[in-house]
């Protein structure tokens, strides 16, 4: 059985490649619309405390720091932490970033105005104990916004693991290569029911992490199942369209008593 240690050094692996995405990123236009599309959900841009879980190259921590908000990631990858300074360096910002488990974090309760994360909790065994951690540190009020996709459904049998083959072999075509750190396919010779991706079957998210969120003293709790039109840069569209982008948010309740 896979161990958090070697999840952390898989991740550290892939860090280079995830880099360069990041920095792709923002060259492009998407940054504003990533701004836009958070303080959308959050009713305001005036200056937070915010968490980055899982902060990967410090996408969100760098370009939440540069609005002026308090920012704080964390991951535990230090390959990708090690990208994430340098991305705050070369921004000139100074988020707090920290190697540690977000699924245990050092923080006291009700710390942060917004938590956030991107593409990580695809990679969480405890679902449960994890958001439970997220919506301990949340301020009364408080927004979770989580942005992940179904992505282990194309290593199950079925029409979207059909889908993201054909659409796999589409893009390879067209744009000569993926996004994987080896050039190898992700899909197209890929394993069915791979251990990292066993605790969600077949089941269909964001409708899994509702029910989830559910269990909690969460309110306010609503998803788009795409967000990627404004969101995925056009290779993205075309590649995972079938397992699209999509956006989770709660508010964090009052506590009882």
């Amino acid at each position: 059985m896979m161990t958090q240690n070697d999840i952390n050094e898989i991740w550290t692996e892939r860090s280079d490649n995830y880099d360069t995405y990041v920095q792709d990123e923002f060259r492009t236009d998407r940054p504003a619309k990533w701004l836009k599309q958070i303080y959308a959900c959050t009713g305001s841009s005036a200056p937070m405390r915010i968490l980055d879980a899982g902060c990967g190259p410090g996408f969100f921590s760098v370009l939440l720091a540069k609005e002026g908000h308090r920012v704080t990631g964390i991951d535990g990858s230090a390959g990708m932490l090690a990208h994430a300074r340098a991305n705050a360096a070369a921004f000139g910002v100074s988020p707090e970033l920290i190697e540690g488990d977000f699924g245990n974090l050092p923080f006291e309760d009700n710390t942060f105005d917004l938590v956030i994360s991107r593409n990580v909790t695809h990679i969480i065994r405890e679902h449960l104990k994890v958001y439970g951690e997220w919506n301990r540190v949340l301020k009364t009020g408080g927004v979770l916004l989580i942005f992940d996709a179904n992505w282990h459904l194309p290593y199950q049998e079925g029409p979207v693991r059909e889908e993201a083959i054909r659409r796999e072999r589409e893009s390879l075509a067209i744009y000569g290569s993926g996004y994987t750190h080896d050039g190898s396919y992700e899909y197209i010779d890929s394993e069915l029911n791979p251990e990292n991706y066993r605790v969600f079957g077949k089941a269909i998210r964001p409708d899994y992490d509702f029910g989830v969120l559910r269990q909690l003293p969460f309110t306010d709790i609503s998803f788009e199942r795409d967000v990627t039109e404004e969101l995925w840069s056009e290779k993205e569209k075309m590649m995972y369209a079938a397992t699209p982008l999509y956006m989770l948010r709660a508010v964090k309740g009052k506590e009882p008593g």
